[in-house]
């Protein structure tokens, strides 16, 4: 049975939307500016040997721009969540399914970092720049990942400890 929307929850799925639409749209309005009045940028990206830069360039645009479509998606998941718990529904089923989509959405902003940052640690070792360059480059991006893994790992944990709360309230609703 499908389960009806109400108003509300359509006007804010609308926001969100917009939101979304409006943050890709300016970064994007930004990206094209930097390129018309910045000349610099223009010459790192468009340089006739650089095909590795822009390629550098595109994929360090598109990560940060999933970077800030996650960071909105675990906003609208913790608008949604607060909305349970203004109504009264902190132990609803729902709840541990938004806090695993946050961790979700946590592990990816993990994984987008990786991919923009092996490119970068990779290309240090191969211009030859000095070893303990090297190191010190990979110790940050480990440590990056690494803290990014961890906070969605708690964020998991969060929402498993929710579910057994929430069957342990229906299990006492019921027996009631």
């Amino acid at each position: 049975m499908a389960k009806e929307i109400s108003l509300k929850e359509r006007s804010s799925a609308r926001f969100f939307t917009g939101l979304l639409f409006v943050v890709g749209l300016t970064y994007a309005i930004a990206f094209v500016l930097s390129l018309l009045y910045f000349p610099q940028v223009r010459e790192r990206i468009f340089h006739p040997l650089s095909l590795a830069m822009l390629i550098r360039a595109l994929i360090d645009f598109l990560g940060h721009g999933l970077i800030k479509l996650l960071y909105l998606l675990i906003a609208y998941q913790l608008f949604r969540l607060l909305g349970l718990i203004k109504k009264g529904e902190p132990f609803n089923q729902e709840s541990p399914k938004r806090i695993r989509r946050i961790a979700y959405y946590t592990f990816g902003m993990a994984a987008i970092n990786v991919i923009m940052e092996l490119e970068s640690v990779l290309s240090i070792a191969k211009w030859g720049f000095p070893y303990w360059g090297f190191w010190l480059n990979l110790i940050g991006f480990l440590l990056k990942v690494s803290e990014t893994v961890f906070f969605g790992l708690g964020i998991l944990i969060i929402a498993v400890v929710l579910e057994v709360g929430v069957r342990l309230q229906q299990d006492q609703s019921l027996t009631v």
